[in-house]
């Protein structure tokens, strides 16, 4: 059987829009999965050429995290 994922999307609080998505194997550590979510934010920043803290993440199907 397959491990478990967990979604995470990424949103532009300006726009309202989903510009990304990361998902990870339920078991991987907390902090791990902290810091790639980070890695993500800025590059979805740095490619979209918008302020890193216009974006945050949530868990997919969850509210505002």
């Amino acid at each position: 059987m397959k491990d478990a994922l967990i979604h995470y999307e990424f949103i532009n609080s300006g726009t309202g829009y989903i510009i990304g998505y990361l998902s990870f194997a339920a078991g991987v550590d907390e902090k791990e999965r902290a810091e790639q979510l980070e890695k993500k934010r800025t590059e979805l920043a740095i490619f979209n050429k918008i302020y890193i803290e216009l974006i945050y993440w949530q868990e997919k199907g969850h509210g505002v995290r």
